[in-house]
Protein backbone atom coordinates (compact mmCIF):
# COMPACT_ATOMS: atom_id res chain seq x y z
CA UNK A 1 0.00 0.00 0.00
CA UNK A 2 1.36 3.42 -0.93
CA UNK A 3 1.25 6.03 1.83
CA UNK A 4 0.85 9.80 1.90
CA UNK A 5 3.44 12.12 3.38
CA UNK A 6 5.02 15.42 2.47
CA UNK A 7 8.00 13.84 0.75
CA UNK A 8 6.00 11.12 -0.99
CA UNK A 9 8.06 8.44 0.76
CA UNK A 10 6.84 5.28 2.50
CA UNK A 11 8.66 5.80 5.77
CA UNK A 12 6.28 5.85 8.75
CA UNK A 13 6.43 8.83 11.05
CA UNK A 14 8.13 8.39 14.42
CA UNK A 15 6.99 11.72 15.80
CA UNK A 16 4.00 10.38 17.74
CA UNK A 17 5.81 7.47 19.42
CA UNK A 18 8.66 9.83 20.34
CA UNK A 19 6.15 12.30 21.76
CA UNK A 20 4.72 9.53 23.91
CA UNK A 21 8.16 8.64 25.24
CA UNK A 22 8.82 12.29 26.03
CA UNK A 23 5.49 12.52 27.85
CA UNK A 24 6.36 9.51 30.00
CA UNK A 25 9.73 11.00 30.83
CA UNK A 26 8.15 14.31 31.74
CA UNK A 27 5.82 12.56 34.16
CA UNK A 28 8.77 10.85 35.79
CA UNK A 29 10.86 14.00 35.85
CA UNK A 30 7.97 16.08 37.14
CA UNK A 31 7.49 13.78 40.09
CA UNK A 32 11.11 13.95 41.17
CA UNK A 33 11.43 17.66 40.54
CA UNK A 34 8.50 18.50 42.75
CA UNK A 35 9.42 16.03 45.46
CA UNK A 36 12.99 17.34 45.87
CA UNK A 37 13.68 14.79 48.57
CA UNK A 38 14.28 11.11 49.06
CA UNK A 39 11.37 8.71 48.87
CA UNK A 40 10.78 7.50 52.43
CA UNK A 41 7.63 5.36 52.50
CA UNK A 42 7.78 2.21 54.53
CA UNK A 43 8.96 -0.63 52.26
CA UNK A 44 6.67 -3.26 53.72
CA UNK A 45 3.65 -1.01 53.20
CA UNK A 46 4.72 -0.44 49.60
CA UNK A 47 5.07 -4.11 48.82
CA UNK A 48 1.71 -4.87 50.41
CA UNK A 49 0.03 -2.24 48.27
CA UNK A 50 1.64 -3.66 45.08
CA UNK A 51 0.68 -0.76 42.79
CA UNK A 52 0.26 -1.61 39.12
CA UNK A 53 0.29 1.79 37.45
CA UNK A 54 3.82 2.40 36.02
CA UNK A 55 4.18 5.78 37.67
CA UNK A 56 2.80 4.48 40.98
CA UNK A 57 5.19 1.54 40.80
CA UNK A 58 8.08 3.92 40.33
CA UNK A 59 6.98 6.14 43.19
CA UNK A 60 6.47 3.23 45.55
CA UNK A 61 10.05 2.13 45.07
CA UNK A 62 9.09 -1.40 44.04
CA UNK A 63 12.13 -3.33 42.86
CA UNK A 64 10.72 -3.64 39.29
CA UNK A 65 11.45 0.03 38.60
CA UNK A 66 15.19 -0.40 39.03
CA UNK A 67 15.28 2.78 41.12
CA UNK A 68 16.78 3.32 44.55
CA UNK A 69 14.01 4.52 46.83
CA UNK A 70 16.53 6.26 49.09
CA UNK A 71 18.27 8.15 46.32
CA UNK A 72 18.23 11.91 46.80
CA UNK A 73 17.14 14.02 43.85
CA UNK A 74 17.88 17.72 44.03
CA UNK A 75 19.25 18.92 40.69
CA UNK A 76 18.25 18.65 37.06
CA UNK A 77 21.18 16.31 36.55
CA UNK A 78 19.82 14.04 39.27
CA UNK A 79 16.43 13.98 37.57
CA UNK A 80 18.02 13.09 34.23
CA UNK A 81 19.90 10.20 35.83
CA UNK A 82 16.71 8.88 37.41
CA UNK A 83 14.84 9.19 34.14
CA UNK A 84 17.58 7.40 32.21
CA UNK A 85 17.71 4.61 34.78
CA UNK A 86 13.95 4.14 34.74
CA UNK A 87 13.82 3.97 30.95
CA UNK A 88 16.75 1.56 30.84
CA UNK A 89 15.13 -0.75 33.36
CA UNK A 90 11.55 -0.51 32.03
CA UNK A 91 11.64 -0.32 28.21
CA UNK A 92 8.61 -2.60 28.06
CA UNK A 93 6.51 0.09 29.75
CA UNK A 94 7.49 2.62 27.11
CA UNK A 95 6.70 0.17 24.32
CA UNK A 96 3.39 -0.76 25.92
CA UNK A 97 2.45 2.91 26.25
CA UNK A 98 3.23 3.44 22.56
CA UNK A 99 1.23 0.34 21.58
CA UNK A 100 -1.76 1.43 23.68
CA UNK A 101 -1.68 4.92 22.21
CA UNK A 102 -1.47 3.60 18.65
CA UNK A 103 -4.40 1.27 19.30
CA UNK A 104 -6.46 4.15 20.69
CA UNK A 105 -5.55 6.36 17.73
CA UNK A 106 -6.59 3.61 15.32
CA UNK A 107 -9.92 3.16 17.11
CA UNK A 108 -10.56 6.91 17.05
CA UNK A 109 -9.64 7.03 13.35
CA UNK A 110 -12.18 4.32 12.54
CA UNK A 111 -14.90 6.11 14.50
CA UNK A 112 -14.15 9.44 12.85
CA UNK A 113 -14.00 7.81 9.42
CA UNK A 114 -17.44 6.26 9.87
CA UNK A 115 -18.85 9.59 11.06
CA UNK A 116 -17.34 11.48 8.12
CA UNK A 117 -18.49 8.88 5.60
CA UNK A 118 -22.04 9.45 6.81
CA UNK A 119 -21.63 13.20 6.38
CA UNK A 120 -19.95 12.96 2.95
CA UNK A 121 -22.07 10.35 1.19
CA UNK A 122 -22.88 12.79 -1.59
CA UNK A 123 -19.22 13.47 -2.38
CA UNK A 124 -18.36 9.79 -2.17
CA UNK A 125 -21.23 8.09 -3.96
CA UNK A 126 -22.96 10.76 -6.07
CA UNK A 127 -20.20 12.97 -7.42
CA UNK A 128 -20.82 13.71 -11.11
CA UNK A 129 -17.13 14.59 -11.52
CA UNK A 130 -15.96 11.05 -10.78
CA UNK A 131 -15.62 8.34 -13.37
CA UNK A 132 -17.62 5.20 -12.72
CA UNK A 133 -18.64 1.75 -13.81
CA UNK A 134 -22.38 1.44 -13.21
CA UNK A 135 -24.25 -1.63 -14.48
CA UNK A 136 -28.05 -1.55 -14.65
CA UNK A 137 -29.69 -2.61 -11.42
CA UNK A 138 -26.60 -2.23 -9.21
CA UNK A 139 -27.29 -2.35 -5.47
CA UNK A 140 -23.86 -1.78 -3.88
CA UNK A 141 -21.31 0.92 -4.65
CA UNK A 142 -17.57 0.54 -4.09
CA UNK A 143 -15.53 3.77 -4.07
CA UNK A 144 -11.85 3.39 -4.92
CA UNK A 145 -9.14 5.98 -4.22
CA UNK A 146 -6.13 5.21 -6.42
CA UNK A 147 -2.87 6.45 -7.91
CA UNK A 148 -1.81 5.40 -11.41
CA UNK A 149 1.81 5.14 -10.23
CA UNK A 150 0.93 2.83 -7.34
CA UNK A 151 1.94 -0.79 -7.92
CA UNK A 152 -0.56 -2.00 -5.32
CA UNK A 153 -3.33 -0.16 -7.17
CA UNK A 154 -2.42 -2.01 -10.35
CA UNK A 155 -2.72 -5.30 -8.48
CA UNK A 156 -6.02 -4.17 -6.97
CA UNK A 157 -7.33 -3.35 -10.46
CA UNK A 158 -7.24 -7.03 -11.39
CA UNK A 159 -9.13 -7.85 -8.19
CA UNK A 160 -11.79 -5.21 -8.84
CA UNK A 161 -12.18 -6.45 -12.42
CA UNK A 162 -12.78 -9.97 -11.14
CA UNK A 163 -15.22 -8.66 -8.54
CA UNK A 164 -17.43 -6.86 -11.07
CA UNK A 165 -17.15 -9.74 -13.53
CA UNK A 166 -18.54 -12.17 -10.96
CA UNK A 167 -21.07 -9.78 -9.41
CA UNK A 168 -23.19 -7.85 -11.91
CA UNK A 169 -24.75 -5.63 -9.26
CA UNK A 170 -21.67 -3.73 -8.13
CA UNK A 171 -20.98 -0.15 -9.11
CA UNK A 172 -17.46 1.27 -8.86
CA UNK A 173 -16.72 4.98 -8.41
CA UNK A 174 -13.14 5.99 -9.23
CA UNK A 175 -11.40 8.76 -7.27
CA UNK A 176 -8.04 10.01 -8.54
CA UNK A 177 -5.77 10.29 -5.50
CA UNK A 178 -2.29 11.24 -6.81
CA UNK A 179 0.13 11.03 -3.90
CA UNK A 180 3.33 9.75 -5.52
CA UNK A 181 4.73 12.87 -7.13
CA UNK A 182 4.34 14.94 -10.28
CA UNK A 183 3.98 12.03 -12.75
CA UNK A 184 1.05 10.77 -10.68
CA UNK A 185 -0.53 14.22 -10.71
CA UNK A 186 -0.16 14.53 -14.50
CA UNK A 187 -1.74 11.13 -15.08
CA UNK A 188 -4.61 12.06 -12.75
CA UNK A 189 -5.16 15.33 -14.60
CA UNK A 190 -5.41 13.52 -17.93
CA UNK A 191 -7.75 10.95 -16.38
CA UNK A 192 -10.10 13.65 -15.07
CA UNK A 193 -9.92 15.44 -18.42
CA UNK A 194 -11.00 12.21 -20.16
CA UNK A 195 -14.01 11.97 -17.88
CA UNK A 196 -15.01 15.61 -18.44
CA UNK A 197 -14.51 15.57 -22.21
CA UNK A 198 -15.55 12.01 -23.00
CA UNK A 199 -17.16 10.29 -19.96
CA UNK A 200 -18.15 7.20 -21.94
CA UNK A 201 -14.45 6.55 -22.58
CA UNK A 202 -13.31 6.94 -18.97
CA UNK A 203 -13.22 3.29 -17.94
CA UNK A 204 -11.46 2.33 -21.16
CA UNK A 205 -8.70 4.82 -20.37
CA UNK A 206 -8.61 3.88 -16.69
CA UNK A 207 -8.23 0.17 -17.39
CA UNK A 208 -5.51 0.78 -19.98
CA UNK A 209 -3.61 3.14 -17.66
CA UNK A 210 -3.72 0.61 -14.81
CA UNK A 211 -2.26 -2.08 -17.08
CA UNK A 212 0.42 0.24 -18.46
CA UNK A 213 3.85 1.16 -17.11
CA UNK A 214 3.65 4.63 -18.63
CA UNK A 215 4.04 7.68 -16.36
CA UNK A 216 3.28 11.39 -16.53
CA UNK A 217 1.46 13.39 -19.17
CA UNK A 218 3.48 12.02 -22.09
CA UNK A 219 2.77 8.48 -20.95
CA UNK A 220 -0.92 9.26 -20.54
CA UNK A 221 -1.13 10.55 -24.11
CA UNK A 222 0.56 7.42 -25.41
CA UNK A 223 -2.20 5.47 -23.69
CA UNK A 224 -4.86 7.73 -25.20
CA UNK A 225 -3.55 7.10 -28.70
CA UNK A 226 -3.16 3.35 -28.11
CA UNK A 227 -6.86 2.99 -27.31
CA UNK A 228 -8.06 5.30 -30.06
CA UNK A 229 -9.17 8.34 -28.05
CA UNK A 230 -9.02 11.86 -29.48
CA UNK A 231 -5.84 13.27 -27.94
CA UNK A 232 -6.53 16.80 -29.25
CA UNK A 233 -9.89 16.84 -27.48
CA UNK A 234 -8.29 15.82 -24.19
CA UNK A 235 -5.47 18.36 -24.63
CA UNK A 236 -8.08 21.09 -25.12
CA UNK A 237 -9.86 20.01 -21.93
CA UNK A 238 -6.60 20.09 -19.99
CA UNK A 239 -6.00 23.66 -21.13
CA UNK A 240 -9.50 25.12 -21.04
CA UNK A 241 -10.72 23.40 -17.88
CA UNK A 242 -7.47 23.34 -15.91
CA UNK A 243 -8.89 25.06 -12.81
CA UNK A 244 -11.84 22.68 -12.77
CA UNK A 245 -9.61 19.61 -13.16
CA UNK A 246 -7.23 20.74 -10.41
CA UNK A 247 -10.21 21.49 -8.16
CA UNK A 248 -11.61 17.99 -8.63
CA UNK A 249 -8.31 16.37 -7.73
CA UNK A 250 -7.83 18.62 -4.71
CA UNK A 251 -11.33 17.76 -3.54
CA UNK A 252 -10.53 14.06 -3.84
CA UNK A 253 -7.38 14.49 -1.77
CA UNK A 254 -9.26 16.38 0.94
CA UNK A 255 -12.15 13.91 0.87
CA UNK A 256 -9.85 10.92 1.26
CA UNK A 257 -7.99 12.57 4.12
CA UNK A 258 -11.24 13.40 5.91
CA UNK A 259 -12.29 9.75 6.05
CA UNK A 260 -8.92 8.33 7.07
CA UNK A 261 -7.47 7.30 3.72
CA UNK A 262 -3.74 8.01 3.86
CA UNK A 263 -2.53 5.67 1.13
CA UNK A 264 -3.51 3.84 -2.01
CA UNK A 265 -5.45 1.87 -2.85
CA UNK A 266 -8.22 2.75 -0.42
CA UNK A 267 -11.83 1.62 -0.69
CA UNK A 268 -15.09 2.75 0.82
CA UNK A 269 -17.73 0.04 0.96
CA UNK A 270 -20.94 0.98 2.70
CA UNK A 271 -19.79 3.00 5.71
CA UNK A 272 -16.42 1.29 6.08
CA UNK A 273 -12.99 2.38 4.92
CA UNK A 274 -11.06 -0.62 3.61
CA UNK A 275 -7.34 0.15 3.14
CA UNK A 276 -4.99 -1.83 0.91
CA UNK A 277 -5.26 -4.27 -1.96
CA UNK A 278 -7.59 -7.00 -0.69
CA UNK A 279 -8.28 -10.30 -2.40
CA UNK A 280 -11.56 -10.96 -4.18
CA UNK A 281 -13.02 -13.05 -1.36
CA UNK A 282 -12.44 -10.28 1.19
CA UNK A 283 -14.08 -7.67 -1.05
CA UNK A 284 -17.01 -9.99 -1.70
CA UNK A 285 -17.48 -10.42 2.05
CA UNK A 286 -17.53 -6.64 2.51
CA UNK A 287 -20.11 -6.28 -0.26
CA UNK A 288 -22.25 -9.10 1.21
CA UNK A 289 -22.19 -7.35 4.62
CA UNK A 290 -23.53 -4.14 3.03
CA UNK A 291 -26.29 -6.05 1.25
CA UNK A 292 -27.28 -7.80 4.47
CA UNK A 293 -27.97 -4.43 6.09
CA UNK A 294 -30.40 -3.34 3.37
Amino acid sequence: MSFVNKNFSDKPSLSKPIAIVVAVLLVIGGFYTFSGKKLSKDKQTQEAAAPTNPVDVMVAGVKATGLDQDEKVKTVGDVEKVMAKWVETNPHMILQAVANMQKKMQEDMVKNAQKNIGEKKGDLFNDKNSGEYAPAGYDVTVVEFFDYSCGYCKKAQATVDQLIKEDKKIRVVYKEFPILGQPSMEMAQVSVAVHLASPESYKKFHDAAMKSSEHGKDGAFKILKSIGLNADKIEAALKDRKAEIDGIIQKNLELGGSIGINGTPGFVIGEEVVPGALDVKSLQEKVAAVRAKK
